[in-house]
């Protein structure tokens, strides 16, 4: 049985997977340069199976599987739409995505640092996929 922690930690990373995986589809759509579709569509393709394996273990402990609240969503989509409005730009798209990005690393590391009681598996789920957006940060900055 997995101790609190464990789950909220999972459910964070659950959330910001769900989250990045939904916006790197918007984000697509919207951008026409080749490169940037192919690198970000390769993080989405891992946020979804982070997800997928996120929601089987979650759910396979008896805990509930947190989702976005709608209004974060709209809100999150809404302003990609926006800035995609009034610039789009493959360098306003990399800003996006970075920023995008960070936000999800400052979640997770602050979560990770709340959460005392967490397991060795779930702290090192959590730190590889911290170390696998700081790389994709660092990949993004090629396009900016």
């Amino acid at each position: 049985m997995l101790h609190q922690h464990d789950i909220d930690i999972l459910n964070c990373i659950y959330k910001n997977s769900r989250m990045a995986s939904d916006c790197i589809k918007q984000v697509e759509e919207k951008c026409d340069d080749g490169e940037f579709r192919n690198y970000i569509h390769r993080q989405q393709e891992h946020y979804e199976a982070t997800c997928k394996e996120l929601k089987n273990e979650i759910e396979n402990s008896g805990a509930e599987v947190e989702q976005i609240p709608k209004m974060e969503t709209a809100m999150a989509h809404m302003g990609i739409s926006m800035k995609a409005f009034a610039d789009d730009s493959l360098n306003n798209f990399a800003k996006m995505m970075y920023n995008g990005t960070n936000m999800g690393i400052i979640d997770i590391a602050e979560t990770v640092n709340h959460s005392h009681n967490a397991g060795d598996e779930t702290l090192k789920k959590a730190e590889r996929l911290l170390s696998r957006e700081e790389q994709y940060a660092d990949g993004l900055k090629r396009f900016l």
